[in-house]
């Protein structure tokens, strides 16, 4: 990274970075292909405004560095990028007088119906985001995940998925075929298994798996009581099993690179693309077949700040979903990983960064569509707290 950049825009908070640990035995020696993004290239700007001397503000996941240094270089702004841990933390900080220092946000699903419902952040407009006509079909403008009231209130520029993760050097993924994933509980990985502290992308699984659903989604079905003692039981197995529960996704990769873990359970290629991506290519990422997934899409919000840069604001989303800016944010900057909603960007991946991105079974951005079918979308659970109760209340049983 350009140095004088980087001194240019603060980072108010870095986020953790893993070692580079090798994985015997598990490297590909990565990729000889040469990628078709380009750095090179001039992202596209929407105003032509000249914001010198101007700052822009931003709550955001990681990966969004190198979008930060482009906005810059062509506004001759400076980007402030503060790292957030989860939406809960992005709301929070919204909520406890962040509208008032903020421009930005990147959120996850219907967070953004729940931060607009707060008055947190403001509606988007169609008619400022000219790349609109090239997002998948899948995130075609209004996307509901992120409309309120009958206004869209984020701009998707990724999306993943999530499942069971595994070593297919020591695991015969033909076990989680069989048992789904009853596996990551009933002892068939006892020891060998990695949690992520992250109830809303572990609770949904663990509800998938034990009730009939009728086609609806873990996350808006309402469970009775005794539905809910059944799930909080099934966490202590799952809790039992487990050999680690990591606070984020650096943990994971690093258990799994020390060959501390061979399963993992409750993420996904956000989470373990990174290892492939490396060359550690027995790193899979799987759902049973008789059994649903998830997929997480970020969407990037306007702050209801009475004092917001919208120009320059809407300068950086745009600047996302440019072909360079959606490269920069899904592969190039990004240690955990998503897949680009701009199709216009697709060619700028090599195939294999796109089947390291996709971890769905060596396919790249043109399954995506597929692949998107067979799972359900992350929302908000009617029962969150409760599953959160739940959560704590099992990890202390099992004497985490």
């Amino acid at each position: 990274m350009n140095d004088d950049k980087r001194t240019r825009r603060r980072i108010i908070q870095s986020a953790g970075a893993i070692g580079a640990t090798t994985l015997a035995g598990c490297t590909g020696g990565g990729s000889e292909e040469e990628s078709s993004g380009s750095s090179s290239e001039e992202a596209v700007s929407t105003d032509n405004a000249d914001y010198s001397g101007q700052t822009l503000n931003i709550l955001t996941w990681a990966g969004y560095e190198g979008v930060a240094e482009m906005v810059e270089s062509k506004t001759g702004a400076t980007v402030n990028l503060k790292l957030i841990s989860s939406d809960v933390d992005g709301f929070n900080t919204l909520q406890g007088g962040g509208t008032s220092q903020f421009d930005l946000m990147v959120l996850d699903n219907t967070w953004a119906k729940r931060n607009a419902q707060a008055d947190n952040i403001s509606p988007v407009s169609e008619a400022d985001y000219p790349s609109r006509d090239s997002w998948m079909s899948q995130f075609s403008w209004p996307y509901d995940t992120f409309v309120s009231e009958g206004d869209m209130y984020a701009v998707p520029p990724r999306w993943g998925w999530g499942g069971f993760g595994y070593d297919e050097r020591s695991v015969d993924p033909s076990v989680i075929e069989e048992k789904g994933y009853t596996a990551a509980w009933d002892g068939s990985f006892e020891g060998e298994l990695s949690i992520v502290d992250w109830p809303t992308w572990t609770v949904p699984l663990v509800v998938e798996q034990l009730f009939d659903l009728n086609g609806e989604n873990p996350m808006e079905v309402e469970l009775s009581d005794s539905q809910l003692e059944t799930v909080e039981e099934t966490l202590v197995k799952l809790f039992e099993n487990a050999t680690a529960v990591h606070s984020g996704a650096a943990g994971i990769r690093q258990d799994m690179l020390q060959g501390n873990a061979t399963v993992n359970f409750g993420t996904g290629n956000f989470g373990l693309s990174q290892l492939p991506a490396e060359g550690h290519d027995c790193m899979k990422l799987m759902t049973p077949s008789n059994k649903r997934g998830w997929y997480w899409t970020e969407g990037i919000t306007l702050v209801n700040n009475p004092d917001r840069n919208t120009g320059l604001a809407n300068e950086f989303i745009n600047t996302c979903l440019t072909t360079e800016g959606q490269y920069s944010i899904c592969w190039d900057d990004a240690t955990s990983k998503g897949a680009p909603i701009n199709t216009d960007a697709f060619s700028e991946f090599s195939e294999d960064e796109q089947q390291t991105i996709m971890m769905y079974e060596d396919n790249g951005f043109d399954s995506s569509g597929e692949l998107l079918d067979s799972l359900v979308q992350y929302k908000i659970s009617p029962q969150q707290e409760q599953w959160l109760d739940m959560w704590s209340r099992a990890k202390a049983t099992a004497g985490i």
